[in-house]
């Protein structure tokens, strides 16, 4: 039996005051009990043929006891120190397990803060009156209610979970499955939320009922409404902006707002893309913070580095397609055998420019997986070099496009030419159109006309004819634009050679063509003629004021906070027992997502005058903590900093300002670790910063301190780092203890 010394000391001291006064009083003594005190807290019993349970109470006079009715106690009442048996009878009928049940078991005293309550619940079977609902309903749910969904489809995998879409109503399942994007599946499962957003917190069967393609819905602009957006419904979005501390910055009328992944596959993570500008589509999940949203993500594009200065030379791309060059082309596009491929999309294939410049030539098409003879969708390379298709479909095209990772700005000059041709059976309607950096536009130089042959009214603006023929347009940006693109598009199933509609993708070819020799029709050239001075990408290399560089909030660390139950100290005001990345195994991995990260550990001890900006390799010196979603630094006799990422982004000497919210630590006797921490670029500037954290003689409170700092011409290669002014702790602090919290970091350009 348990035994409870320290409550007896309770009880005692509790009874020794009682005697004490009724000696004072000569009246009739109160038996019921000021202290009721047990051993458990929490009971759970199996739906069927539950097992008793005990608990010892312990107390200072008399109880007795409160109960559902499914729960028996024996006995019901007592004093003293007594072992009480729980039984809970069955939670099922002929028809198998009911709903699983909770409730509380009372055993009192004379007040309510003389009670032990014990948290009662028994297994059943939540889905046993569980209602059918279609997925819009299942968003209504509260939380904690189980339901059934008949069917809905998958429109999202994540590391940690799926999205379920119907119609218009959009629901994340915060559970692993073996599900696939187009997947239809039946789901039971329990409503939950986060971040004011319906989600399905438990999912106890998943049943997946047939398999396909999934086709979005077309995106919300996100860029477009940001500034007004709420948050507060799951829609399907696409969004640009520049990454920063893992995080999209999208910049409207100079206020900067956050996108942050709350999931995503592992290869759509934008960890490893800071000082990019990308573009992504997913599914908004919820409003995280000021101006900070929620994002789990279908798709990713990344454009290259924010800031590219302006080349020297325009962007040009030339290619050649002879008997000679052909063998250069079929790894790439598909060889003399052709690829058959009947999946949407460009299959991963393109020619390269082999002459000049970084240009694609692909070929998109439509799904065919349900169209006959598919096996006629191939790309290949022929005896001449040309690369050719056949099957073509009314929606496949050719696509040409071209970078140098520079952003051409509006008002950007554009050209090319190329040969083509189709054979005989091959498709004659197309429609030739260049991308003006926010919509794909009609070629000016080929008018639009309506075919009716096909019988589908179909427009059109080019007739593809069975010999070569040159295709030239010029064409203007309309808006900023990294990526130049011109197509051709398939837009009516009608052959060449006037024999009408083909009745499935046959073997006639569609090719992009060379006429052999080196006159002035060699291959196709695709270039911008003229691009404004300026603009573009920074205006010639320079970034705007307040363009964020880099932000780190820390939440990704999130989940290990969570797993390790690591303290939030600085709200407690109390310092907890905080885990040591560097020596806790399941905490790994946050090593390698810093350094991944390009964050550099710079550490020191007692005698010691450098840091080392590299990961320590060994010793006392490793004290990096984790606190619930920031960091902890040192402990006695060892001080510890971190190094930033470098700023990628920049592309020559520019100013900063370098903001993040600080707090030294004290004692668990409220003694502070007096201290000040110094920000500096290794090899350049450095500032020591003061702590403003209120202090009462030798009390302390750990509060945040928002620390400010600018500094002047720092670069790619600049490394900035944080750490205590003075490395051995003794110098500052008698107690050799020089230990701090970092959160909230920010670099903005000024």
């Amino acid at each position: 039996m348990k035994r409870f010394t320290n409550i007896f000391k309770v009880l005692a001291f509790t009874a020794f005051m009682g005697a004490t006064l009724a000696s004072c009083v000569p009246e009739t003594v109160d038996t019921v009990a000021k202290a009721v005190l047990g051993d458990v807290s929490v009971m759970n019993f199996a739906g069927k043929n539950p097992a008793a349970q005990t608990v010892t109470v312990v107390s200072d006079g008399d109880w007795h006891t409160t109960a559902p009715s499914w729960i028996s106690v024996d006995p019901s009442t007592g004093s003293g120190e007594t072992v009480v048996t729980v039984t809970a009878s069955d939670n099922s009928d002929s028809g198998g397990l009911l709903e699983p049940r909770k409730d509380t078991l009372i055993f009192s005293g004379n007040t309510l803060a003389s009670r032990l309550i014990i948290i009662v619940s028994q297994e059943g079977d939540s889905y046993r009156s569980a209602s059918h609902l279609a997925l819009d309903k299942v968003a209504t749910l509260a939380d904690g209610k189980a339901f059934v969904l008949d069917e809905a489809a998958v429109s999202a995998v994540t590391s940690a979970g799926f999205m379920l879409s119907a119609g218009e109503a959009n629901v994340y399942a915060k559970n692993k499955a073996d599900v696939k994007v187009g997947d239809k599946v039946s789901i039971k499962g329990i409503k939950g939320s986060a971040n004011g957003i319906p989600t399905i917190a438990q999912v106890d069967e998943c049943k997946v009922l047939s398999s396909g393609a999934y086709a979005y819905p077309n995106p919300l602009n996100l860029n477009d409404v940001i500034a007004t957006y709420k948050g507060e419904t799951i829609d399907f979005v696409e969004v640009n902006g520049v990454v920063a501390g893992g995080n999209l910055i999208v910049t409207v009328n100079d206020v900067d707002y956050s996108v942050k992944q709350v999931d995503c596959p592992a290869e759509l993570s934008l960890s490893k893309l800071n000082g990019n500008k990308v573009a992504l589509s997913g599914f908004t999940c919820g409003l995280l913070g000021s101006n900070m949203f929620g994002i789990i993500t279908t798709s990713l594009k990344d454009n290259g580095p924010a800031v590219v200065p302006r080349p020297d030379k325009l962007l040009y791309a030339k290619w050649r397609f002879t008997a000679t060059t052909m063998t250069a082309y079929q790894d790439f596009f598909g060889g003399t055998a052709g690829k058959p491929d009947a999946t949407e999309g460009s299959g991963g294939l393109y020619v390269p420019s082999n002459v000049e410049g970084n240009g694609k030539i692909e070929y998109w098409q439509i799904d065919k997986t349900g169209i006959d003879v598919n096996a006629k969708a191939s790309r290949i390379i022929g005896g001449t070099g040309h690369p050719y298709v056949t099957g073509a479909w009314p929606g496949d095209y050719w696509l040409f496009s071209a970078t140098d990772n520079y952003e051409y700005p509006a008002g950007t000059s554009l050209h090319i030419k190329y040969l083509t041709r189709v054979s005989a059976t091959g498709q004659r309607y197309w429609m030739l159109e260049y991308f003006d950096g926010n919509d794909w536009k009609p070629a000016d130089e080929y008018p639009i006309e309506t075919e009716t042959e096909s019988g589908t009214n179909a427009q059109y603006n080019f007739k593809e004819p069975t010999s070569n023929i040159a295709v030239e347009c010029v064409w203007t940006l309309a808006a900023p634009c990294r990526e130049p693109m011109f197509r051709m598009r398939c837009v009516a199933n009608a052959q060449a050679n006037d024999k009408g509609p083909l009745g499935a993708p046959n073997g006639g070819t569609c090719r992009i063509a060379d006429n052999g020799d080196d006159g002035e029709d060699a291959g196709p050239v695709f270039e911008v003629t003229n691009a404004p001075a300026g603009g573009g990408s920074g205006g010639g290399g320079g970034i705007k004021p307040g363009t964020v560089l880099f932000e780190e909030d820390f939440e990704w660390l999130e989940p290990y906070a969570t797993g390790a139950n690591a303290p939030d100290d600085v709200s407690a005001n109390s310092v907890g027992s905080s885990p040591n990345i560097f020596t806790t195994a399941a905490l790994q991995p946050i090593l390698a997502d810093l350094l991944d990260k390009g964050y550099g550990y710079i550490w020191g001890g007692k005698g010691m005058t450098e840091w080392a900006a590299t990961e320590p390799d060994s010793g006392n010196g490793r004290t990096l903590y984790l606190q619930k979603n920031y960091l902890k630094f040192g402990k006695s006799d060892w001080s510890s900093g971190l190094v930033l990422p470098v700023l990628s982004s920049l592309t020559s000497a520019t100013n900063v300002e370098l903001t993040f919210d600080w707090c030294w630590c004290m004692t668990g006797g409220s003694k502070p670790d007096i201290m000040t921490l110094t920000a500096e670029v290794f090899g350049g500037e450095n500032v020591e910063l003061s702590s403003a954290q209120p202090t009462e003689g030798d009390q302390t409170k750990l509060e945040w301190q928002h620390a400010s700092v600018n500094f002047n011409g720092v670069t790619a290669e600049s490394r900035i780092a944080l750490h205590p002014t003075n490395v051995d702790p003794y110098v500052s602090n008698t107690r050799g203890q020089n230990r701090w919290y970092l959160d909230n970091i920010k670099i903005v350009a000024k």
